[in-house]
């Protein structure tokens, strides 16, 4: 007997509906907001599509449909309903232009939190440009604002969250 519908239930306030449509970051953040709801509540793989289906509506509901005809009745694993939910929400162009913007972000007037925040989100799409921390650190240092990045360089850090913390403090200390 399945516990899905315990589970969803018991999670109803955490996961929002899907209902189709063309927005690609309302589909991220469905996404991202079910991935990080199978942190709290233990599922297998097949479960964890169940809740996902349980909790698509409208042109979702068809597209998924459509989704199971083709890829035939055998249990489906996680990363293959993953797989197939990018490919139709997540155009080329969406990916490609998350990329432009990661490469091309600064701090300029945000905050250090406002620009760590959407570092890391857009980062999420460019994984290969970050995957070592000190590429990471680096691609960071490379968008802060000229006055912090200068002190920065003064006393060199190791680690993208000595950046972060270095940058904070640097932060912090000029207002």
């Amino acid at each position: 007997m399945s516990r899905i519908p315990l589970s969803a239930k018991s999670i109803k306030d955490w996961l929002t509906l899907f209902h189709g449509g063309s927005d690609p970051w309302l589909a991220c953040l469905w996404l991202e907001n079910l991935t990080d709801t199978f942190v709290y509540i233990s599922c297998t793989e097949a479960e964890k599509v169940e809740l996902a289906v349980y909790h698509l509506r409208d042109q979702a509901v068809t597209w998924w449909k459509t989704q199971r005809t083709v890829l035939g009745e055998q249990d489906l694993s996680w990363l293959s309903f993953r797989e197939a939910f990018e490919r139709q929400y997540f155009t080329a162009a969406f990916y490609l232009a998350r990329r432009q913007e990661f490469l091309s972000l600064k701090q300029g007037n945000r905050s250090i939190t406002d620009y760590n925040t959407e570092f890391s989100r857009l980062a999420e799409f460019c994984l290969h440009l970050v995957a070592q921390d000190n590429d990471r650190m680096f691609r960071f240092t490379q968008g802060l604002a000229a006055y912090i990045r200068l002190k920065i360089s003064g006393c060199p850090v190791s680690s993208y969250r000595e950046a972060l913390d270095r940058a904070l403090l640097i932060e912090t200390t000029q207002q």
